[in-house]
């Protein structure tokens, strides 16, 4: 909501200060050259007429006394100077003066944009025959006020008002998004059948037919997925079931076939154990990516899963050296452990695959913001533009670099599904999987888990 309400109160704000602005040069055009400078020209017969009365019935007392009554007029002033050209009141502008004694005769001065709107003169006879001479000074609107606090009182009202208006439309935009966004991470999650609100459904605008939108989507999405679930029950079942069977018919082979035939049983039996592999991989793939469930997450600590995961590589490869460093403290991670073990074993198996020989794969874990995991071997590494190719599924490994002598002879062959099920496992616990060539030679694996404080 923060991004639309800025953008809604910038709206406002730009919208009344143009239209401001387009107002006041409007008003300020109008009063140039429109007949409103002589509507206001139009009062000041009736003050001649006052003042000359007012000269004449009492003489200049009696003028002086009426020219105080306009200090309490806020935007009109009236000066008199006698027919020596004194003024009867003492501060007068150096304006008025200036427009006084003008040889301009008796036309009136129009000046909107000063202090000073208009002035109109006119001469004053008294009963001796003696001359005077009445100014009549009408202020801008703008200068009666105190312009300065007006105008600070104005913008912090304004300000105010756009905020609140700014508010209250950016909820009535973003409640239906935030509604829609809980069920889309609800979906994401998991969390099914998909629940959107009935007054989102029930509005007759774009936002309501995309909550629509997304409800049918939902619901195609929450069925192909259920089918595709009860697909790999069915395939599991159908495919495990000939291949139980196979096993116990190559055991029973055994007992009667001549040494000649043991060649090629122990090859039936190998290729079945990878069939075997290969199914509990795409199952555990498959798995991965429409099962979200974190209700049985726990903590844990990391240090421990790695030391146990070395220790297990260890054990099947007692030749091949690792190299584990660990911080001095825990590093508690939220996650299934399970599931990261196994991810864990996959990447250092790979290392293990195609380090060099009497190399070590080194294995570190550093704790800054989060938990970093570096699996480095000793290998040839892998072209910069084959990196992203390893965590496809079925992209081996070998196709990108060669493994070493020794594993080739050990028979070891992978279907290009440890780095992608790794990197799976890494995305559902919230972290990163990266792959890069290390400076100093060989494939670096880098995994960031955040960190449970």
């Amino acid at each position: 909501m923060r991004g639309i309400f800025i953008r809604i109160y910038l709206a406002f704000l730009v919208t009344s200060l143009v239209a401001t602005l387009v107002t006041v040069l409007l008003a300020m055009y109008y009063r140039q050259w429109s007949n409103d400078s002589v509507n206001l020209i139009a009062p000041t017969g009736g003050y001649i007429s006052a003042a000359e009365l007012m000269l004449q019935r009492g003489g200049e007392p009696l003028l002086l006394e009426w020219l105080l009554t306009f200090e309490r007029h806020p935007s009109v002033n009236a000066y008199v100077f006698d027919d020596q050209g004194v003024s009867l009141t003492p501060a007068v502008p150096v304006d008025v003066l200036s427009y006084a004694f003008a040889a301009d005769s008796y036309q009136a001065r129009v000046n909107p944009l000063g202090q000073t709107e208009i002035l109109v003169k006119a001469p004053l006879h008294s009963l001796d025959g003696r001359v005077y001479l009445l100014v009549v000074e009408f202020l801008h609107p703008l200068a009666v006020f105190n312009l300065p606090i007006y105008l600070a009182l104005g913008l912090v009202a304004s300000l105010l008002l756009f905020a609140l208006w700014s508010y209250v439309l950016s909820r009535y935009l973003t409640r239906p998004l935030l509604s829609l966004r809980r069920s889309v991470r609800a979906f994401a999650d998991g969390q099914w059948p998909v629940r959107i609100a009935p007054r989102v459904l029930a509005r007759p605008d774009e936002i309501g037919e995309l909550g629509r939108e997304f409800s049918q989507m939902a619901s195609r999405l929450q069925r192909l997925i259920s089918d595709q679930r009860q697909l790999l029950r069915d395939v599991s079942h159908e495919l495990r079931s000939p291949l139980a069977r196979s096993a116990v018919a190559l055991e029973l082979a055994r007992l009667d076939a001549v040494p000649e035939q043991q060649e090629y049983l122990d090859r039936i039996e190998l290729e079945t154990g990878r069939l075997n592999e290969l199914i509990e991989d795409l199952l555990h793939m498959a798995r991965l990516e429409t099962v979200q469930d974190r209700q049985h997450w726990q903590r844990f600590d990391c240090a421990e899963l790695l030391q146990q995961v070395v220790a297990d590589a260890r054990f099947e490869r007692p030749d091949s050296p690792l190299q584990l460093q660990l911080p001095a403290g825990a590093v508690t991670l939220q996650g299934d452990p399970r599931l990261l073990l196994s991810a864990f074993e996959n990447i250092i198996r790979n290392a293990l695959l195609h380090t060099a020989p009497q190399t070590s794969v080194d294995i570190s874990l550093q704790v800054a913001a989060v938990a970093e995991i570096r699996i480095r071997d000793h290998g040839p590494g892998v072209p910069e533009h084959l990196l992203a190719d390893l965590l496809r599924p079925f992209v081996r490994s070998e196709q990108a670099r060669e493994r070493s002598p020794d594993t080739l002879q050990q028979g070891h062959r992978g279907f290009g599904l440890g780095l992608a099920i790794a990197q799976r496992v890494i995305q559902h616990h919230d972290g990163t999987l990266q792959l890069g060539n290390h400076p100093q030679g060989g494939l670096q694996v880098l995994i960031r888990l955040p960190v449970v404080v």
